[in-house]
């Protein structure tokens, strides 16, 4: 694998993560301009306050992708009595960097991050793409549903 670099992101860096955010819903998704377009509209003000407070925290492969942790307020449960869950959000690697490693660098960057903070779960979810990666690292299927209003 080329030379990467993984380094925390700040909020100077939002126009980038802004711009593999719309990269991953045009991927991911049919492209629809308007609800990518309205995605991006909202993530930028949440982003903008989420950073400072410390309830996003996002790392940047230079050069390949990036990806960042979301930390929710949650109800304690019987197997993590804290009252926060760790979630692994936006996960996106450019398509000229893809099977060098690099998802999996950030992944494990996250997850290293992840057990500092005392975390003792964390979620996410994965698409087709990124499920093999995720399953390689440890991480397994939960019986979460999901009701569209």
């Amino acid at each position: 694998m080329d030379a990467v670099t993984i380094r925390q992101a700040t909020l100077a860096d939002l126009p980038v993560l802004l711009s593999y955010r719309r990269a991953m819903a045009e991927e991911m998704n049919t492209p629809d301009p308007v609800a990518v377009n309205r995605m991006i509209t909202a993530l930028e003000p949440y982003l903008r306050s989420a950073i400072p407070e410390g309830r996003w925290h996002a790392w940047i492969a230079e050069p390949g992708g990036c990806g960042a942790v979301e930390v929710v307020q949650w109800v304690p449960g019987r197997l993590d009595p804290t009252p926060r869950r760790a979630w692994i959000h936006s996960l996106y690697i450019e398509p000229s960097f893809r099977r060098r490693g690099i998802g999996r660098r950030l992944t494990e960057t996250m997850v290293a991050w992840c057990r500092e903070q005392g975390f003792r779960w964390i979620y996410l979810h994965a698409s087709e793409q990124g499920r093999p990666l995720y399953e390689s690292i440890g991480f397994e299927p939960s019986s979460e549903m999901r009701l569209k209003l």
